[in-house]
């Protein structure tokens, strides 16, 4: 009587040497495994672009311009060479939020 390789076995061999049913064992198991333990992983969203920005953030361009030249969006860039830009959206977004309310803060705070 044969029993079955553990999962450890199954790793440890190189799939070339693998028969169907051992390789179709260790498809199974990996997706028991996958479904048992990860959560949906968080998409990150990106914007190529000052334009893209604006529009994912639904903000003028401008706005976006003055964010950036302020430093406000330095946090987001996830990539910048030359004029090309790469943010993260989400981070972008939030970046932006705090920035509105600090402002405001200051603007009650002055009135």
């Amino acid at each position: 009587m044969e029993t079955k390789p553990t999962l450890s076995q199954l790793l440890a061999k190189p799939i070339w040497q693998m028969t169907g049913e051992e390789f179709l064992q260790l498809n199974e198991l990996g997706r028991e495994n996958e479904a048992a333990g990860d959560e949906p992983k968080e998409v990150i969203e990106y914007a190529h672009g000052i334009t893209e920005l604006s529009q994912k953030i639904g903000c003028c361009q401008s706005t976006i311009y003055m964010l950036k030249k302020e430093g406000v969006l330095d946090d987001a860039i996830v990539s910048q060479v030359g004029r090309k830009i790469i943010f993260n959206v989400g981070k972008a977004r939030a970046l932006a939020d705090e920035y509105q309310r600090t402002q405001r803060e200051i603007r009650r705070k002055n009135q």
